[in-house]
């Protein structure tokens, strides 16, 4: 069996351990940032080299071997296997087949749910981002009826800290809600801080993209020369290509990494609070 394994090249050894760890494919092609064909062509050498037809058999026979894996990574094999027969030396699972369907449906299903809140954490963070911009011409509107005394320097601050919560205070909207999703799912806060960064950069993304067919479609104040569908000049489509870089496009990146660097500190605070809770409460409940 030794002289077998020192067959195996350091990259077999690598698909081997992960297949023990009852890995599927696709997992096994991610972990080592290949591709799912390559990890298929690496298991016919291993299977080859180890003299063995089935992923089963290769589980078993990599199972029994010290040199290769350490403890933890044969516990999930002496769990699962169930050994009901000996023919020619040989030992036959009755279900490792059947694990290993499973093992491969679930992968499946996990990888689902992941894109679908990653879906949704884009989706929202385009429609908060739509409804932001007529959430913030609202509050401009009201901040602008409020008359405060410009000699009393408190006045000043308290009209200042009001508009700046009014205005900022519900980006902790797309900034709690992707920190608690994702790390109740997958329980990192470093990918709890990556999805509060992609709501945060979708929001950006959706209330520029509404400014634009409001602009082109609906019509701004001041703006009407801008419409699509309106009465234009010869000049109309110049006229937008200098607009566009300058009121839309330059202001859309300078936000995005503002909403990057932001949006990431955010996430991280929130994260480590919820993520603190958690251990917290699981402690308090143990106890």
């Amino acid at each position: 069996m030794k002289a077998q394994l020192k067959e195996l090249s350091k990259r077999e050894i690598d698909v081997a351990e992960l297949l023990l760890q009852g890995k599927s494919n696709k997992q096994i092609a991610v972990a080592l940032d290949i591709a799912e064909t390559t990890v298929e062509f690496h298991l016919r050498n291993v299977y080859a080299k180890l003299q063995v037809s089935s992923r089963a058999e290769a589980i078993l026979k990599l199972g029994k071997s010290t040199s290769l894996i350490t403890e933890h990574l044969r516990e999930p094999v002496v769990e699962t296997e169930r050994e009901i027969q000996h023919t020619s030396g040989k030992f036959i699972s009755e279900n490792r087949e059947s694990v290993s369907i499973h093992n491969g449906a679930s992968a499946i299903r996990k990888d689902v749910e992941m894109k679908n809140r990653w879906f949704s954490y884009f989706v929202t963070g385009l429609i908060f981002g739509a409804l932001f911009l007529f959430y913030f011409e609202v509050i401009d509107r009201f901040m602008n009826t409020v008359h405060i005394n410009e000699e009393n320097a408190l006045s000043i601050w308290a009209f200042i800290s009001v508009e700046f919560f009014l205005i900022f205070g519900v980006w902790l909207i797309p900034t709690i809600y992707p920190a608690k999703v994702e790390f109740r799912h997958s329980k990192r806060v470093g990918r709890s801080v990556l999805a509060v960064i992609v709501m945060w950069v979708s929001a950006v993304s959706g209330y520029y993209l509404t400014y634009t067919l409001l602009l082109a479609f609906v019509g701004l104040p001041n703006m009407e020369y801008y419409l699509v569908f309106g009465q234009h000049g010869p000049t109309f489509w110049q006229a937008w290509a200098a607009l566009f870089p300058k009121l839309i496009l330059f202001k859309f990146l300078q936000w995005s990494v503002v909403g990057v660097i932001v949006g990431g500190f955010a996430g991280f605070i929130a994260s480590s609070l919820y993520s603190f809770w958690v251990r917290k409460t699981h402690a308090m409940l143990s106890t």
